[in-house]
């Protein structure tokens, strides 16, 4: 913004002149950027190039000396602002553009009462001001309380965007608190971390749910939904469909919610078990199974949830107009949708891993030894010899004639009905 990072030298650069003056008269840009170098050791090429560039410096110099005089002669750098940003430190800045070096200079803002920072912050405190005033509308008005009214403004909009940026940075820490915990349990299985104790968690934690919501402690036994749990159970962990068909009232009634629960998980792991000595004997590495089902899991709902979290923020701000802190209901939706994903990741690893078909690893056959230069030949004879035509010395069989079979039908009626 007018010229921020460098300062506007009264009179004109005369670097900058030189340099284009180089680059007009065709001498390479990388070639111009080394003649503005103080190192000796160079090459003749960058010495001849950085002696042209000092000479056209001290050219333009005498020239931009006059017009620097000229200018601080009437009054320096004059900066014009036609409207006055909703931050001071805009503002601060397009005035510090002027008396740079010791240069004198000065600046000017314009404001008028519909510009936007007014007519949303401060309008109408200064707007019947003015009408008592009774000036005209093409009449500047320079005021003191009028400068700190619009100060009064800037402030408010800074306190805003600084409440915006707040919001945004305490939302941002709900998703990073988040993101460690997967990006944690990532970096455990690109590693090759053992995941069988968190597997082992994860099916305990499935098995809890399905009697939970099946099988209350809260309820008699007679109450309990065996046909639910049993269904459950089928989707989840059984392959093939139809292992957990055998719950019965009868067997299971005489527990209580601990031992159901300590009796599936004895089932559960042993098929598990199963699955793994399946794996070891077809030569397969259950753990890496393991996580590369994990790793894709995880991925999948993680990116969902990002999604979720998102559109979930867009439409956070409307919770202020029933009275509730934005921020807050963020914090407590976006923990209930982590939750939500912590289980669905745990449901779909398990059944996953519950589901796999374990296939033999094939082995690797050994490419043929060469045969011997005889070998070939000899093959490559018996190849060629097999490829003589055929040729049949019997008479030929006319269609209508009797079939040599000795059927007595014409042949055409009898063998050569397909020829």
């Amino acid at each position: 913004m007018a010229g921020r990072g460098t300062d506007i030298l009264l009179g004109g650069n005369p670097e900058f002149l030189a340099r284009r003056e180089l680059l007009r008269q065709g001498m390479p840009e990388p070639l111009v950027e080394e003649a503005r170098g103080y190192s000796d050791n160079a090459p003749d090429e960058v010495l001849q190039a950085r002696k042209a560039y000092r000479d056209l410096v001290a050219e333009y110099k005498k020239t931009t000396d006059v017009e620097h005089d000229k200018v601080v002669a009437l009054g320096g750098l004059y900066i014009i602002g036609t409207e006055r940003h909703e931050s001071r430190r805009i503002d601060n800045q397009l005035r510090g553009r002027s008396g740079r070096q010791g240069d004198p200079g000065r600046s000017r803002f314009y404001i008028a009462l519909d510009d936007d920072l007014m007519r949303l912050f401060g309008g109408e405190r200064i707007a019947p001001m003015i009408e008592r005033l009774g000036l005209e509308e093409d009449v500047p008005i320079e005021y003191g309380m009028l400068s700190k009214q619009i100060e009064s403004a800037q402030k408010r909009v800074e306190g805003r965007n600084f409440d915006i940026r707040r919001h945004v940075l305490q939302y941002d820490d709900v998703m990073n608190a988040q993101r460690e915990v997967i990006y944690k349990q990532r970096r455990q299985v690109l590693d090759g971390a053992d995941m069988r104790e968190q597997i082992h968690g994860m099916v305990d934690d499935q098995i809890a749910y399905g009697v939970g919501a099946h099988c209350s402690e809260h309820a008699i036994p007679e109450e309990w939904d065996f046909k639910g749990l049993s269904e459950y159970l089928n989707q989840v962990f059984a392959y093939p469909a139809g292992a957990f068909d055998h719950l019965s009232e009868q067997d299971y009634m005489k527990l209580d919610v601990g031992k159901l629960t300590d009796r599936l998980e004895g089932e559960i792991w042993g098929a598990y078990s199963r699955l793994v000595a399946q794996a070891e004997e077809a030569g397969v590495d259950m753990n890496e199974i393991e996580r590369v089902v994990l790793l894709r899991v995880v991925d999948q709902k993680w990116m969902d949830h990002i999604d979720d979290m998102d559109q979930l923020r867009h439409g956070i701000g409307l919770r202020a107009y029933g009275q509730k802190n934005p921020v807050d209901a963020y914090k407590t939706e976006g923990s209930m949708m982590y939750d939500e994903m912590i289980a669905n990741i745990q449901h779909d690893v398990v059944r996953t891993l519950y589901h796999a078909r374990i296939n033999r690893v094939p082995e690797r056959r050994e490419a043929p030894k060469a045969a011997e230069p005889s070998a070939v030949a000899q093959a490559q004879r018996t190849q060629n010899a097999a490829r003589q035509p055929v040729r049949n010395t019997q008479p030929k069989v006319g269609r209508n004639d009797p079939c040599p079979c000795g059927s007595g039908k014409k042949y055409k009626n009898c063998c050569g009905r397909n020829v």
